[in-house]
């Protein structure tokens, strides 16, 4: 082999782009990798949070329950569709602190008496979850918001 040829196999420039190429290569596969993990853990924590907000949801409607027996005993008004969350006057706030849910709920149904709740839905951020005495099922829902174009068309 001449000596021209091996002079340009070995030359720093051919080992040079060889590992600018390996790396490339290398960060390539990171980044793909990266881009195929993050739906993944997105989706646990989005599980995540509404396994928090359904906790909530259970802790405001055990306080609902309370304040509702509470009021049954004293002869006292419970659910007052015109208040905040359903309930009689100075209710709404007993309810949060016994809680100690950071979200917004709103009674939307209760028995003949007004004193069981039937239905009632509690939100928090990103989350809503609606109770359903009937079968004692809780659904969570995640706010998606796919297109708000702000100017109200």
């Amino acid at each position: 082999m001449p000596e021209s040829q091996r002079d340009l196999k070995n030359s720093p420039t051919k080992t040079k782009y060889r590992w600018i190429r390996s790396w490339a290569t290398v960060l390539l596969i990171l980044l793909l990798a990266v881009v195929a993990l993050i739906p993944g853990v997105l989706e646990i924590l989005y599980h995540a949070d509404a396994q928090v907000a359904l906790g909530h949801a259970k802790t405001v409607r055990m306080a609902l329950k309370t304040t509702a027996i509470e009021q049954y005993g004293v002869n006292g008004a419970f659910s007052d569709a015109s208040c905040q969350g359903g309930v009689a006057e100075g209710l709404y706030e007993d309810i949060i602190w016994l809680s100690k849910a950071p979200g917004d709920f709103w009674i939307l149904q209760t028995d003949k008496t007004g004193y069981e709740v039937r239905q009632f839905v509690y939100q928090e951020g990103e989350y809503t979850v609606w109770y359903t005495a009937d079968p004692g099922k809780y659904t969570v829902y995640h706010e998606n918001t796919m297109v708000d174009p702000g100017d109200g068309l």
